[in-house]
């Protein structure tokens, strides 16, 4: 059997990069004798097109982004705490898309080669184009320690949050709403991540952002102000907010 492949995401809402598990890699047993070994990195290639998409893709995912969950549930990230919300089926999707690295190429394919030990995770590429390793930070949630992507011109400027969000409240309040609203789209809009991709770049242009786009969460009042909110969203966010009311109350 072959081992899991990942590629790298980055949240729209908050700007952090993890991980995300796309599947099983074809087995590398495959990949025996000069034929072998070309065959197998031609389902390699099959694999990353398929889960990646081709050169310049724009989908957008909802994945459970360890940073915002963090920020929605008001705990202190970690393995165990993100594990938990996950296991309860509580954890937030936010809007997310998986990294290039080199413009014209899809997002690369990370294999954890300490799979199977007990050692810490050891990601490294086996398909595309990026960094030759990650470095994952110490919460031991997928998520990477941003500052090591700056070599490969990724923005790792922090977070900044607006004053309005300076609050755990606030800040939680924030960070469902905007999930619900990515929700909604993703499901009621026929082109979500253009729909989503807009959304992000409206509240950019709102807050008078330049030198590349910045994360929703830091120009909340502005984002807010862009939301595309039709009747159908705004009732698929109003029966978001209800479950997840019904899923918090049953968890204690």
């Amino acid at each position: 059997m072959g081992d899991e492949g990942a590629a790298v995401y980055n949240c729209l809402l908050c700007d952090s990069y993890a991980l995300v598990i796309l599947g099983i890699l074809p087995d590398r047993k495959l990949a025996r004798g000069t034929k072998g070994r070309g065959a197998y990195e031609d389902l390699l290639e099959e694999f990353q097109l398929a889960k990646c998409g081709g050169p310049g893709g724009t989908n957008v995912m909802m994945l459970a982004c360890p940073t915002c969950n963090a920020f929605a549930y008001r705990y202190e990230l970690n393995q165990v705490a993100q594990g938990e919300f996950l296991r309860q089926g509580m954890a937030v999707l936010t809007p997310s898309v998986l990294v290039s690295f080199e413009d014209g190429q899809s997002p690369p394919l990370y294999r954890d080669e300490n799979a199977g030990s007990d050692g810490k995770p050891r990601w490294r590429l086996c398909q595309g184009v990026g960094p030759a390793g990650l470095e994952l930070d110490r919460s031991r949630t997928g998520r990477l320690h941003k500052p090591s992507l700056a070599p490969f011109g990724v923005d790792v400027r922090p977070l900044t949050l607006p004053e309005q969000l300076r609050g755990p409240r606030e800040l939680s309040e924030a960070v469902h709403e905007a999930c619900s609203f990515a929700e909604a789209v993703h499901v009621e809009s026929e082109d979500p991540a253009a729909a989503l991709t807009r959304w992000r770049i409206a509240t950019g242009e709102r807050a008078g952002v330049t030198g590349g786009t910045r994360p929703v969460l830091e120009n909340w009042g502005e984002a807010r102000a862009a939301m595309e909110v039709t009747d159908e969203t705004a009732r698929y966010m109003d029966e978001v907010v209800r479950e997840r009311m019904i899923r918090e109350m049953g968890a204690f």
